[in-house]
């Protein structure tokens, strides 16, 4: 029964590919497309089942010797969130696509993208994730390609370019792992693999399995790519944006017997995570543009989730991917709506002066609420919590209380105060239960040298300074927006030869 569930859940993205690729040539790509998309959804259907079987009778093994599938608490969830967004964004996209030329295209390698994925989330040896992850990353690239335009062609250049550097040396990490064991090794077991080496080999090996997960998540040094990628249509960008560039959390994770006892490494990490949350915080408050703004938006949400990594929080990270997949899929696919509202808004007639007054009191119940709310829960509810997890609930504070305050001073009545406060009460009490809850649920992994909790005041001072920023009207802010927007923005060189501009 185990087996059977397990191969539904990893083949059926596969299946779909194959039924897309069949019926598209004999039944019309609108059958196909339809058809894959329920293939797609029985899999969700069948890590429903695994999810089940998985918390109330343990992990789920599979596999020849050490190399095969490990379907644990971590891998069902996944497989869950990958599968139902994947089935979800080619409904929507058997609508967005159709008449389209290269709607066969997408629907294929969407599968392929989506099969890799599970595969990753899914195993339990160094040979399987990385075979996975390189499948995962061409798949990517293909996926990409799916409009043949020069804008489309650049951004999969730049994609090809940089996931094939990082993961190239990936899987010289990998290697090394591989001839110290002597062959394939369990996930569970790399801890007695690195331990096997010495301590310069170890940092190294660390070191080079981190550069993957920076790239695919299009962090800095590595954060060229996924901007030029809104030639792609609406459904890829779901997909894209909803799933894949995730996976840098989900290979910190599963490598993290051999990342986190180095806190030089983690150091790394949450050093390229925060500088890559106020490198595209500072550029979505620039972009005037739907896409735009959801794209860097989407590389400063990768930014906090590798942050919490570097914290050693990994259950937050993993929540953090969740969610986020959650609502950007959502976004992205009502794109065409937040421009028709972004619309509405700007017809409106602007709102008068807001008053020191009032601006007092929004400032104040602003603080008091979120702070309040969080306190609360800590004490009555959580009762213990780690300095890098308080760490990550003071950004959350933060947060709150920046929506807040924004909402009050716009319009401040009994009413907005009252919607306002049970809103923000309510999204801190269940975050802060639910993640203490999923924390517990997943197998527990442990950093021996995390980053120190107090270095998010680093982030956090950025943040504020990008907010006085950006509602300030100095030349220092007029700088800064012109700086942001232009970090943008492609250059464009002429091409004596062709007189065309490309992309540089």
């Amino acid at each position: 029964m185990d087996a059977v569930v397990v191969a539904v859940l990893v083949g059926s993205p596969w299946v779909a590919a194959t039924l897309a690729a069949v019926l598209r040539r004999r039944d019309g790509m609108a059958t196909a497309a339809r058809g894959a998309s329920w293939v797609t959804a029985a899999g969700c259907a069948a890590s429903v089942i695994a999810t089940v079987r998985v918390l109330t009778g343990g992990p789920v093994w599979i596999g020849i010797g050490a190399t095969g599938l490990n379907v644990d608490t971590l891998a069902v969830f996944l497989g869950m969130l990958v599968l139902g967004l994947s089935a979800l964004i080619q409904s929507f996209a058997v609508r967005y696509l159709r008449g389209d030329t290269r709607q066969g295209w997408f629907v294929v390698w969407a599968n392929v993208l989506t099969g890799c994925t599970v595969a990753l989330v899914c195993a339990g040896s160094l040979l399987v994730f990385a075979v996975a992850w390189v499948a995962a990353g061409a798949a990517l690239v293909a996926l990409l390609a799916t409009y043949r335009s020069p804008q489309a062609g650049d951004g999969v250049r730049r994609l090809a370019i940089r996931l094939g550097i990082a993961d190239s040396l990936f899987l010289v990490g990998v290697a090394v792992l591989l001839v110290a064991n002597g062959g394939d090794a369990r996930l569970s077991e790399l801890v007695a693999v690195s331990d096997g080496l010495s301590q310069p080999v170890q940092l190294a090996v660390a070191a080079l399995l981190v550069t993957g997960a920076l790239a695919r998540s299009s962090q800095i040094p590595f954060q060229g790519w996924l901007p030029f990628t809104l030639a792609a249509p609406t459904p890829v960008s779901a997909l894209l944006h909803a799933g894949v560039v995730n996976a840098g959390a989900i290979l910190l994770l599963r490598f993290a017997p051999v990342i986190a006892q180095h806190q030089v490494i983690m150091l790394a990490i949450f050093a390229a995570g925060a500088a890559t949350l106020l490198y595209a915080t500072a550029v979505r408050l620039a972009r005037p543009d739907v896409k735009g703004r959801l794209v860097f938006s989407t590389m400063a949400q990768m930014g906090f989730m590798i942050m919490a990594c570097g914290l050693g929080a990994f259950p937050a990270a993993i929540f953090h991917l969740i969610a986020h997949s959650l609502y950007k899929s959502s976004l992205f696919l009502g794109a065409g709506t937040g421009v028709r509202s972004h619309a509405v808004l700007r017809d409106l007639p602007a709102r008068g002066p807001v008053t020191r007054s009032r601006r007092a009191a929004a400032t104040v119940i602003a603080i008091a609420l979120p702070v309040t709310a969080i306190a609360a829960v800590e004490l009555i509810v959580v009762h213990q919590t780690s300095p890098a997890s308080l760490g990550l609930l003071v950004f959350l504070a933060v947060t709150a209380i920046v929506t807040l305050s924004t909402a009050l001073t716009t319009r401040f009545s009994p009413g907005t105060v009252l919607i306002a406060a049970g809103s923000i009460s309510a999204v801190i009490i269940g975050y802060t239960i639910f993640l203490a809850a999923f924390s517990s649920a997943l197998d527990p992994v442990g950093a021996s040298a995390p980053a120190p909790a107090w270095l998010l005041v680093v982030p956090a001072l950025g943040l504020a300074a990008l907010e006085l920023l950006s509602r300030g009207a100095a030349p220092l802010s007029a700088r800064a927006y012109t700086r942001s927007l232009t970090a943008s923005i492609p250059r464009l060189h002429l091409d004596l030869n062709t007189s065309k501009g490309l992309h540089a």
